[in-house]
């Protein structure tokens, strides 16, 4: 299994504003699925999550593109050799439009 890290900016670092946020933080715990999603870091900019699984970490991208529209950039980097395979750490950036969404998902 490998684990991911999911980045959230917005587009010439405008604030998030307060139903983006909400709407992001439910789409996170609808679509988590059964992996963990801890907060890494958050500001008023971006918000970075740890997602142990990969595939739950691009279904919760896709969904939040669905929502509130933007553009999604993936990574990886490679980690370690566990039992003869290599294991990877994925980044999945997403930068959200210019102009804030008026999407409200989740209240």
């Amino acid at each position: 299994m490998h684990d991911a890290i999911l980045q959230i900016r917005t587009e010439t670092r405008r604030k998030l504003a307060e139903n983006e946020r909400r709407s992001l933080r439910n789409i996170i715990e609808r679509y988590k699925g059964r992996s963990e999603c801890i907060p890494l870091y958050e500001d008023e900019r971006s918000l970075d999550f740890y997602v142990t699984s990969v595939n739950d970490a691009r279904h919760i991208a896709s969904k939040i593109l669905r929502v509130l529209g933007g553009r999604k950039k993936e990574s990886t980097s490679f980690l370690r050799v566990e039992r003869g395979k290599p294991v990877y750490r994925f980044t999945i950036c997403i930068t959200l439009l210019e102009n804030p969404s008026r999407a409200k998902y989740g209240f």
